[in-house]
């Protein structure tokens, strides 16, 4: 262009730029608070397109720096405040009706953004920001003043319907981009508009008719292309993924009922009118396709992405009669069965890129309306309108035909038409049956949400379906496992679903049996992998016989937990040789750095039985053996490994059969762990069965205790070459261990039965290893650094967060645990603890030594945050006794060894070398956190410690603070 073009973008774009300015500082996010902070001078509020980026810790600070100033300051400034943030609002207003070219004195004219925003020759992304800009500041304060401020005015209707019209004419753009700077808009004019239970003003009206013409067209505007899935084995646009998903939730939060705000039966709220539009208008569209023809897939996205608020409306309508409400909740029901029955009898006879992107949606959706149809189920239980009769009824003819084109769907369309690009794309090829950039057969998950969410909807099944529905289902996994056969090992796509899919359907059959009789029905199903194991019990190991093992177990790990009780209780012999063969695979370790195929595959059936095992929730006398079995032979794997040095090679201790790939070593210890959970939790067993089965948890873990200990405490340096065992090894042992005493101290009976295992000795000697461990580093002294290579497996991981967590919770128990861990401690180091204290007080201040000395360089700097959780519960076990616990920390100061143990040497203390110092120093310490612990202010103890220990160490050379590791390991 030429200079004086050039010229006028410029100034047009500081123009754009200078009305944004205007609009951000009236955004509705904006709060007197903030007002306050800034004039106050008392911090930033870190505003950026209306979102705070503080994080809590820092909005603390400033709310307590903003009550001392305003403490201070006259009475005056909240309300200069107030006024402020309302004249920003209003010139907000002044600026978008200049900037709209609407006269506040009635004489309009026609220049500005009114103009600009209307002629798609200058239609810039500027001005749309600017318009998007104008709507989410000035749209919420017009409707304020509309409902507030007296008479409406006509250039508050006049403004408010021009912006609106704008964003209006974005939604409908045929440029992405433009598209999405409406999104934002619309959500907070929502938010403001159903701020009031009732529509009571003309510009409220204008508002839903808007929000309800936007949403339709964004979803319009994103519809698949056509002939978009002509070509299944290519991968999904991924920018258009990510508009879909946007589309929806604009759609659910426009329409949504987390408010609770429902209006009344005079007067529904905004957000049911929404709801009822759109609902209506897909209804409409959807019943008025010719049934040879496919509806618009559009419209069924529109409507699926609804299932959040009509899944609250169901709700609502259960608990409280509601004609309109159920009318809403018809339609949409109405419409996604008239889908059903379409494709239920196109399915066959159209090609699966025609098929497979409606299927996949709908039953998406079929399946998020899990709670909805579970609440009409529910609601055919009571005495019923003749609303709620009709909806029950369109409910029933949904549920049938949603089932059906579910087991359609799952029988005839392919889970993967190739091979699967998840690992290398976000939303996987264009023919996967798949959620977008998810996992498993959407017609399997469907089945799933179906039999899981209620009892009464499964009832409501088997009314609709008839009890064939589980022999249905089951020659629907005997056909998917044939084809899985045929596949072959390792080829999960082409044609049926995937094996996790198909077992989704062994979960189905026994979900759905176990509640109406299915007894024979789920027999013959258990018994297929059963005689599979029974099969392989003589044969000699090969990688076919692993698999299959591997296999079989899988598929008994999704029957339910009662039939897998019942399994390891009747029928225990039927699964030796699955356990054997994994402890035997133990002792096929070899110390080279390559794993042959039949280790990969004994690597797998290791994450078939934790499976199993985790599926049974639940500790019979032959788990217990198999539990103890499987521990004692990793333990005593992992020890040799540990035995060949930290530069050793190994083929089972590596990413590929201990990794995030399958599980970690440490696995069978952490399903203890799930175990006692349960068990404490159940609902459906009785006391003396929770107390027995915990009895037996205890007991695995008392046989097994010294040989984690052994490997826990083994001096070989960090593994460098091989995974080390012990880390998440550790994180399982003291995570169960902290299981077990938060168990142990909810429940009365559960801790007084245990008393008779010696359960206090069992957590006693876990303190000690946790101590020990600490103890094992040598943190250096005054005059000679801390060596650069550490005895024992290296502190920076999840393992010592679980070792925190479980010294916090175990503490708690009370002074019989704290003596006990003193007891445990001296079989290991003998201390000069000087003049007589009692055992409960000298186990504390050993505890208290080990947490100083980890601050002191032992562990990563991190640990100093659990500190004030640490000392808060020693000091609960001390009896809230402010002097026996200041007591405490002085003995803690004091402690030394008498021999040379782990990283310390004799004669060394052991809270470390900053406690090694002058009674001043030690005096000041102690004065400190006695006031912490007069002022209960726990969080000031962090404050204290690292005051006490060398202040904070920077460049330590540790990670930050670590997440619990995934022990998840069924899609193997």
């Amino acid at each position: 262009g030429t200079p004086a073009m050039i010229q006028q973008q410029k100034v047009q774009s500081l123009a754009f730029q200078y009305l944004v300015s205007i609009f951000e500082a009236a955004l509705p996010t904006l709060s007197v608070s903030d007002i306050l902070t800034a004039a106050l001078g008392v911090g930033a509020t870190g505003l950026q397109n209306g979102k705070k980026k503080q994080g809590n810790k820092s909005k603390k600070r400033n709310e307590k720096r903003l009550d001392r100033a305003k403490a201070v300051e006259d009475e005056s400034s909240q309300s200069q405040a107030e006024e402020e943030l309302l004249a920003r609002k209003n010139a907000a207003c002044a600026a978008a009706a200049a900037a709209f070219g609407i006269s506040t004195s009635h004489t309009g004219d026609d220049w500005g953004l009114r103009l600009a925003s209307s002629c798609p020759t200058t239609t810039s992304h500027a001005i749309c920001s600017t318009v998007a800009a104008a709507a989410t500041s000035v749209l919420p304060h017009l409707l304020w003043l509309e409902r507030n401020d007296g008479p409406s005015q006509q250039w508050r209707n006049e403004l408010f319907s021009v912006i609106i019209a704008a964003i209006q004419r974005m939604c409908k753009s045929q440029d992405r981009d433009t598209r999405a700077l409406a999104y934002e808009a619309l959500m907070i004019l929502h938010s403001a508009l159903n701020s009031v239970t009732a529509v009571s003003c003309r510009v409220e009206q204008i508002a839903i008719d808007s929000i309800c013409e936007c949403a339709l067209s964004l979803s319009a505007s994103c519809a698949y292309p056509l002939n978009y899935f002509d070509n299944l084995y290519e991968n999904n646009d991924e920018d258009l993924e990510i508009e879909r998903n946007d589309v929806r939730d604009v759609c659910r939060s426009v329409c949504s009922l987390d408010s609770g705000n429902y209006g009344s039966d005079e007067s529904k709220s905004p957000s049911i009118m929404i709801l009822n539009r759109i609902v209506s208008a897909c209804h409409s569209a959807v019943t008025g396709t010719d049934p040879a023809v496919l509806p618009s897939e559009a419209v069924v996205h529109a409507l699926s992405s609804l299932a959040k608020p009509l899944n609250k409306l169901g709700n609502k309508c259960l608990e409280q009669p509601d004609e309109e409400g159920c009318t809403i909740l018809f339609k949409a029901l109405d419409s996604f069965g008239f889908v059903f029955q379409i494709l239920n009898s196109l399915i066959e006879r159209l090609p699966h890129s025609k098929t497979l992107p409606l299927s996949r949606l709908v039953l998406i959706g079929f399946a998020s309306l899990a709670p909805l149809l579970s609440s009409v189920a529910n609601m055919a239980l009571r005495s019923t309108t003749e609303t709620e009769r009709h909806l029950i009824e369109i409910f029933e003819k949904t549920l049938y035909a949603g089932i059906q084109q579910a087991i359609l769907a799952t029988a005839q369309i392919p889970e993967l038409v190739a091979e699967s690009t998840l690992e290398l794309t976000r939303y996987d090829i264009k023919g996967a049956m798949r959620g977008p950039g998810g996992e498993d057969h959407v017609g399997c998950i469907a089945l799933i949400r179906m039999s899981s969410e209620s009892d009464v909807l499964r009832s409501s099944v088997f009314k609709v379906c008839g009890e064939s529905i589980l022999q249905d289902l089951t020659n629907l996994h005997h056909a998917l496992k044939r084809i899985e056969v045929e596949r072959g090992v390792g080829v999960d796509y082409g044609k049926g679903v995937t094996p996790l899919s198909r077992r989704l359907l062994i979960r189905v059959v026994s979900r759905l049996g176990m509640q109406q009789g299915g007894g024979t029905v789920l027999h013959t199903l258990l018994e297929e992998p059963l005689r599979e194991i029974v099969a392989q019990k003589s044969t000699p190991t090969t990688v076919e016989k692993l698999f299959r093992l591997c296999e079989a177990a899988l598929d008994l790990s999704f029957f339910s937990p009662p039939l897998l009780s019942h399994l390891f209780r009747n029928r225990a012999s039927d699964l030796d040789s699955l356990f054997q063969t994994v402890i035997m695979g133990y002792s096929g370790l070899s110390f080279t750095s390559e794993a042959d195929s039949t280790t990969q595959q004994w690597g797998r059936l290791r994450c078939g039985v934790i499976c199993l095992l985790r599926a049974c929730q639940s500790m019979t006398d032959y788990s217990s053996g198999v539990f103890t079995a499987l521990i004692k032979a990793e333990c005593e794997a992992a020890a040799a490994q540990c035995g060949q040095g930290p530069e050793s090679g190994s083929n089972l201790f590596i990413e590929d059969i201990v990794g995030e790939e399958k599980i970690h070593t440490g696995a069978y210890v952490i399903l203890i762990g799930e175990c006692l959970k349960h068990l404490s939790s159940s609902k459906h067993m009785t006391v003396e069965d929770q107390v027995e089965s915990c009895r037996r948890c205890v007991q695995v873990l008392k046989h097994c205790a010294p040989d984690v200990a052994s490997v826990l405490l083994h001096v070989s340096p960090e593994a460098t070459v091989h995974v080390d065992p012990r880390v998440t090894l550790a994180e399982a042992w003291f995570s169960t261990m902290k299981t077990l005493a938060s168990v142990c101290r909810h429940s009365e009976q559960i801790i007084s039965s245990l008393a008779a295992e010696n359960v206090q000795t069992l957590f006693g000697e876990s303190l000690s290893l946790a101590m020990l461990f600490i103890f094992m580093k040598d943190i250096g002294g005054k005059k000679r650094p801390a060596p650069d290579v550490q005895q024992g497996m290296s502190s920076d991981g999840p393992q010592t967060l679980a070792i925190s967590d479980f010294i916090a919770e175990a503490m708690l128990l009370g002074p019989p645990i704290l003596a006990g861990s003193i007891s445990a401690l001296s079989a290991h180091i003998q201390l000069n603890c000087g003049n007589e204290v009692p055992a409960e007080v000298l186990g504390a201040a050993a505890i208290s030594a080990s947490i100083l000395r980890a601050i002191s360089g032992a562990t990563p700097p991190w640990v100093v945050e659990d500190t004030p959780v640490l000392f808060k519960s020693m000091y609960v076990a001390l009896g809230s006794n402010p002097d026996l616990f200041i007591q405490t920390l002085g003995v803690s100061t004091k402690l030394e060894t008498m021999t040379a143990v782990g990283g310390l040497r004799a004669g060394e203390k052991l809270s470390g070398r900053y406690l090694d110092a002058s009674e001043s120093h030690i005096n000041s310490f102690l004065s400190k956190a006695s006031e912490t612990v007069a002022k209960n202010d726990w969080k000031k103890m962090k404050v204290v410690l690292k005051s006490a220990t060398g202040g904070k160490k920077k460049e330590s050379g540790f990670n930050l603070k670590p997440h619990y590791c995934n022990w998840e390991c069924e899609r193997v």
